[in-house]
């Protein structure tokens, strides 16, 4: 019985993460942070603006409790726990942005509305955890295994400081926001966020009391980004008055147009989106236009099936993880593969997330200012294999949001940058392959990310962190 329970767990991990890593029953620990408690936050006014509590001291009788109830678990503890342990165990913010991905694509989340999703989501996360680290080191708390030798961890314990637990913190950051986002969905994520919290309790790696602490310390990140979320503006409704002339796009007959107020929402990182604004397209009918145009119909009539299968594959439509959600899973990868600290990886989201929700309002304020039409509004003959977005065509989003996403994350890993930077200039050639886009809208939608990404890794170099 004990074989086949330990081989079904390390079939599970293999099977969720691959062979990355797996953090099955592994007793390898991540690097300590000591400094990272005084790392720049996003939207906490300060590093101590969360001040908790001290722990109960070690000699109380609450402590003695806790180290019993600890041992209680390590002796009951079923297969089950042990698989939710192990499931958990990878990453608090890896796992989370995962379960943000899969409501993104339950709930056919658009993809603007997709990358802000993610980007509040790993902003509560990252400050969560800049003031958890900062409130470690005021309170210097041991891990229960340097307490009591009774506590035999499944995990390895952190070698940071225990108080408050990290888990916790971004359990319950991550829950609110989710459950804010997708109202109809709050039980399931706070199931899945007390289950994330019991298992580090399963595993012997943390206190109740840091456990309740991190809970505290999260929801009250949580309700700054909330507060936040409620008057950027993402929930305008409007229509985009476009006067009617040659070379402009139109709206698809009894369809709304997709979010045309996008480029007022509020920014995390620009400060006026007409900065980054695309320069002007070319004229319609000029020969740079007509050459572009040129090019898709050409593409349309010969498409290769390689060309088809890049169409497709990028394609991130509707009950996808969108073009930002795929950008979101590589920086996960990378996350595992240079198996960062959990606040180094808050840290790869936040930048990641922040610079694409960027680039999608700097890509809807270019789009609808321009009101370009699409390569099939100007010559009917050209195909859309992929489909057609209800929204211009200038600047391409796939591109502006891979070019946001591929700087970031070539950036935070230089080693990464080529192979990353190949995949956004595929996720662009791909618009091109599928008919819905022309070259100069990817060419300035991916110049037009990567100046985005410039704010974040700009931010990054100023915010504390050791490089």
């Amino acid at each position: 019985m004990g074989y086949r329970i330990g081989l079904n767990s390390l079939l599970l991990c293999a099977i969720v993460i691959g062979s990355i890593f797996s953090g099955c029953g592994e007793k390898k620990a991540l690097s300590a942070e000591p400094t990272a408690g005084s790392w720049k936050p996003i939207l906490l006014p300060s590093i101590q603006a969360i001040r908790l509590p001290p722990p109960p001291a070690e000699n109380a009788d609450q402590p003695r409790r806790e180290i019993q109830e600890l041992v209680s678990f390590q002796t009951q503890r079923t297969p089950q726990m042990e698989t939710a342990i192990n499931f958990w165990n990878v990453g608090a913010a890896i796992r989370w942005n995962e379960i943000a991905r899969e409501a993104v694509a339950k709930n056919r989340t658009d993809p603007v509305m997709a990358s802000r999703v993610y980007a509040l989501l790993s902003v509560a996360q990252y400050d969560a955890l800049i003031a958890a680290w900062n409130n470690k080191y005021f309170h210097h708390r041991l891990a229960p295994t340097k307490m009591d030798s009774n506590v035999n961890p499944f995990v390895t314990a952190s070698l940071d400081p225990v108080y408050p637990s990290e888990h916790a913190a971004i359990a319950a950051a991550s829950a609110a926001v989710l459950g804010y986002l997708y109202p109809r969905e709050t039980a399931y994520f706070d199931n899945k966020a007390k289950e994330h919290t019991e298992s580090r309790l399963w595993a012997g790696v943390n206190f109740r009391s840091d456990i309740t602490s991190g809970e505290y310390l999260g929801r009250e990140v949580a309700d700054l980004v909330i507060k936040r979320a409620r008057i950027d503006g993402a929930d305008t409704v409007s229509v985009s008055d476009i006067p009617p002339g040659e070379g402009k796009w139109t709206s698809a007959p009894n369809a709304a147009q997709v979010f045309p107020s996008w480029g007022r929402v509020t920014p995390w990182l620009m400060a006026s989106v007409t900065e980054f604004r695309a320069p002007p397209p070319p004229t319609f009918d000029s020969p740079t236009f007509n050459a572009a145009l040129s090019e898709v119909r050409q593409t349309s009539d010969t498409r290769t099936p390689e060309q088809a299968r890049i169409a497709a594959l990028w394609v991130d439509g509707a009950g996808s993880y969108t073009p930002p959600g795929r950008w979101n899973k590589a920086a996960a990868d990378l996350i595992l593969k240079y198996r960062l600290n959990e606040v180094r990886a808050a840290r790869v989201f936040a930048l990641t997330n922040m610079a694409m929700m960027d680039a999608g309002i700097a890509c809807w304020d270019t789009k609808f200012h321009y009101a370009v039409l699409r390569p099939s509004q100007a010559d009917p003959a050209i195909t859309t294999p992929v489909g057609l977005p209800n929204f211009p065509s200038y600047t391409s989003a796939h591109s502006t949001f891979s070019g946001a996403g591929a700087e970031v994350l070539g950036q935070l890993f230089p080693k990464e940058k080529s192979v990353l930077n190949s995949k956004a200039e595929e996720a662009g050639a791909s618009r091109i392959y599928g008919g819905i886009h022309y070259r100069f809208d990817h060419e300035a939608g991916a110049a037009q990310g990567r100046a985005i990404a410039q704010l974040a890794i700009k931010r990054g170099q100023g915010d504390g962190s050791p490089r």
